[in-house]
């Protein structure tokens, strides 16, 4: 086997000009190759990318490359995200320490445990469906609905008191990148880490004092390992990151499709029978549209020979889900093209191995119910603007709605 010691490196090919429905990345002609490509990252960063799926689940066994989040790696956005290190920040541990501390998170959200949280997933969507209609038409149904009810549900599962749940919001949405407003600020995510650690200082010393039944008491129990506040505080960040604008920005654009494609919203609406199987599907197209070579890196340990590339010691390798989920070894027809009918996958939109997402299951539960119960309450909702049209955020943690204005 050849080894290639000095890949070309060159911007990676984002394309700009492209409308919401297309891809931003050529993912095909990226995975023909079938190797690993050397990129420059919007935020003047290098890495190498993932184009295949075997790729992509291989990186993400190997134990030497390393998962290190928001310090240093490449981004898909010019302006980067940098976030203080922190003790129980799991998506930075490895190893036995990474799983250990993993592992005591992992019931709360096991299958079981969030197929009993139904009743508060469908209590909290009807408590914001209430405030859109009360707000009344026209409203922006990204700030008052999707953005809202993931990091109202996450604080529910932590123990986080009601009282303190708009704060905890607040902090949830600067601590990614903020509003438009901060997004010129890149010390603003640092300021809501500080602000977010202090209301859970708050909290767990509540639940020190008053166990309950939520994850915060049972992580201020544990026994192996022991966590001191510090590594709470680090957990419960990484849950409320992984689990708020993510399925915010999810559930968003799968409304904005919907409602942008009256066929699509035909069939999904038509067969509620169907409905998780055409969430799996409307994840993996959000993902192969917005995912533009960023969002899991790992970094060498050591040099690395790798199916004939030679990654030094240091180096960022970015396994992208986009050119995972069109391999014809995953979809092997239209992989492109949203087909609500295509026989189910397992599209590898959460990650694989070790570092899967943790919160994959409660992000189904919640799209199932948020998806569908906005056009049940609201059946005349309509887009003011096309989805091409839609104000997008470009800096931050990654592609983001801004807004998503309707009318019913």
């Amino acid at each position: 086997m050849s080894v290639d010691n000095a890949p070309d490196t060159r911007p990676i090919p984002v394309r700009k000009d492209v409308g919401r429905l297309e891809t931003r990345l050529p993912l095909v002609e990226l995975n023909q190759d079938g190797k690993l490509a050397r990129f420059m990252y919007p935020n003047g960063v290098e890495g190498y990318m993932t184009t295949t799926a075997a790729h992509f689940r291989a990186i993400l066994s190997d134990g030497r490359f390393h998962a290190k989040r928001f310090l240093g790696e490449p981004q898909p956005t010019p302006v980067s995200v940098e976030l203080p290190d922190m003790p129980g920040f799991i998506p930075s541990m490895n190893g036995p320490d990474h799983l250990a501390v993993r592992r005591l998170a992992a019931g709360d959200f096991s299958v079981k445990h969030i197929r009993d949280l139904g009743v508060t997933i469908e209590e909290v969507v009807d408590k914001h469906l209430d405030r859109v209609e009360q707000h009344g038409s026209p409203a922006d149904i990204f700030e008052l609905y999707c953005l809202t009810i993931p990091s109202e549900v996450i604080a529910r599962i932590l123990g986080v008191p009601t009282t303190h749940t708009p704060e905890f919001q607040n902090a949830a949405r600067y601590t990614i990148g903020g509003l438009p407003k901060e997004l010129d600020d890149p010390e603003a995510p640092a300021r809501a880490i500080k602000t977010l650690h202090g209301l859970l200082a708050d909290v767990i010393a509540m639940k020190r004092a008053e166990p309950q039944d939520d994850l915060i008491t049972r992580l201020t129990k544990a026994t192996d390992p022991v966590l001191s506040d510090e590594e709470i505080w680090g957990l419960c960040t990484n849950l409320l990151l992984a689990g708020h604008e993510t399925t915010a920005t999810n559930s968003a654009y799968q409304i904005a499709i919907l409602l942008e494609r009256p066929d699509v919203r035909e069939e999904f609406l038509g067969h509620p029978e169907n409905i998780p199987d055409y969430i799996e599907e409307l994840l993996r197209y959000k993902a192969i549209l917005t995912d533009s070579g960023a969002g899991i890196p790992r970094l060498a340990t050591e040099t690395v020979e790798f199916d004939g590339v030679v990654i030094e010691e240091g180096d960022w390798v970015m396994p992208c889900a986009a050119t995972a989920n069109v391999d014809p070894s995953v979809c092997p027809h239209a992989p492109t093209e949203l087909d609500l009918n295509r026989t189910p996958f397992p599209h590898l939109t959460f990650g694989f191995g070790a570092h899967t997402c943790l919160g994959q299951h409660l992000a189904r539960a919640e799209l199932k119910v948020m998806v569908p119960k906005i056009f049940e309450r609201f059946p005349g909702l309509q887009a003011l603007m096309p989805l091409d049209e839609v104000p997008w955020l470009d800096k931050g943690f990654g592609y983001r709605m801004a807004e998503l204005r309707v009318t019913w």
